[in-house]
């Protein structure tokens, strides 16, 4: 019994630290620093190259970008988390893709690489307290006009917490 619960008390780290992840990506694409609070920790070494610092400096350096772009989307997969204790260690792939004007032009930049973390439960929650960004690729193109294909569609320009499709969760 004790080597189930065991187990179990993994599967759920395991789990809060993937969700950790996936908030990571809504609070970048709902524009919302105050959510990344709950991502990293204050005191977290981070390092995406353009950035080398701590998490409380991270969040508006990283918000100030994602404010550049009209919209964003920002996807994780395949993470690989290994739990010791209240200390974890993973890796998982990232795309992001960014819809900015350049030259009077809609451009997309996408953008795929791999985030290296170490997380820490402090006080019952998981944070980040340690990334490496490591960029893989890169590709940019000309925005399509979704909404002449498929009209009707709501783009997610405007996407922050006073939008009123926001929520917390």
């Amino acid at each position: 019994m004790a080597s189930e619960n065991s187990d179990i008390r993994e599967f759920l780290d395991k789990q809060a630290c993937a969700e950790v992840l996936t908030r990571y990506c809504r609070a970048l694409d709902w524009l919302d620093g105050e959510a990344l609070k709950k991502v990293f920790a204050a005191d977290a070494h981070i390092d995406y190259g353009f950035f080398r610092g701590r998490g409380d400096a991270f969040i508006p350096a990283v918000m100030e970008i994602e404010h550049g772009f009209a919209r964003r989307w920002h996807f994780v997969a395949n993470a690989i988390i290994r739990v010791t204790g209240d200390n974890a260690e993973a890796e998982c792939y990232g795309l992001a893709a960014g819809v900015s004007s350049k030259d009077g032009r809609m451009v997309t930049d996408l953008f795929g690489g791999r985030y290296l973390d170490r997380f820490t439960r402090r006080d019952g929650q998981w944070l980040i307290t340690w990334r490496q960004y490591v960029l893989d690729w890169q590709h940019s193109f000309a925005a399509d006009t979704a909404t002449e294909a498929l009209p009707g569609l709501m783009w997610s320009t405007g996407f922050n917490p006073a939008h009123p499709l926001y929520r917390k969760l």
